[in-house]
């Protein structure tokens, strides 16, 4: 459960941040005119443009990339400069006039949660405590006796085994073990019984069809 948490935070995580940024750069950004030092269409139908901010804006003079509508890159390619809004003190947070946002990363994020959901559905349906089964039915060889914290389900001979978990039931004449992924429900057939609810137990059994 801790991985499947884990996993979900970071599929969900840079959709989450870029949708942060965008609202910063909306709210709280600088309008300036960058300088177009690239252009390019790839596969015909998306127009990109890479331009540097002024000196002021990003004193390292990187360039930038935005994919934009035709209007805006045609205007962008013949004026060698595109409107830009920014965030003061933080050029790599930004977006440019005309700017396409690609569906793609949401598309992926929301195929990566289902996949995510069916793998959280499938622990519960079939993983470890999830599932509910039915106890083991064994008949007591001797007494119950108090031992170390522990499960344990080990064969002796045959059908003979060691049962060794925590009690979780008790009845007249039987007691329930809980052995972490499953139970086992001992008839004690006259033999004794000195652990209580809740206290690490161990019987010899022999299990039952």
């Amino acid at each position: 459960m801790l991985l499947v948490g884990l996993l979900v935070l970071l599929v969900n995580l840079p959709l989450l941040h870029s949708t942060w940024v965008d609202r910063r750069v909306q709210g709280s950004g600088i309008d300036v005119t960058a300088t177009v030092v690239d252009d390019r269409v790839v596969a015909g139908q998306e127009y990109w443009v890479s331009f540097t901010f002024p000196e002021d804006v990003d004193p390292d003079q990187k360039a930038w990339d935005a994919q934009v509508d035709e209007e805006a890159y045609d205007d962008a390619v013949a004026s060698g400069q595109i409107r830009v809004r920014v965030l003061d003190g933080d050029p790599s947070a930004y977006r440019a006039e005309g700017a396409v946002q690609s569906r793609v990363p949401l598309v992926i994020t929301l195929v990566a949660d289902l996949i995510l959901l069916v793998v959280l559905l499938l622990l519960f349906r079939y993983g470890g405590r999830g599932r509910v089964r039915a106890p083991l039915q064994a008949l007591a060889l001797g007494d119950v006796e108090r031992c170390a914290p522990g499960s344990l389900l080990e064969r002796i001979g045959g059908e003979d085994y060691l049962v060794r978990g925590e009690v979780q039931d008790l009845a007249d004449g039987e007691v329930l073990l809980d052995l972490g992924n499953r139970t086992v429900r001992v008839l004690l057939d006259g033999h004794a019984n000195p652990v209580g609810y809740q206290q690490p137990a161990q019987v010899r059994a022999r299990l039952l069809d």
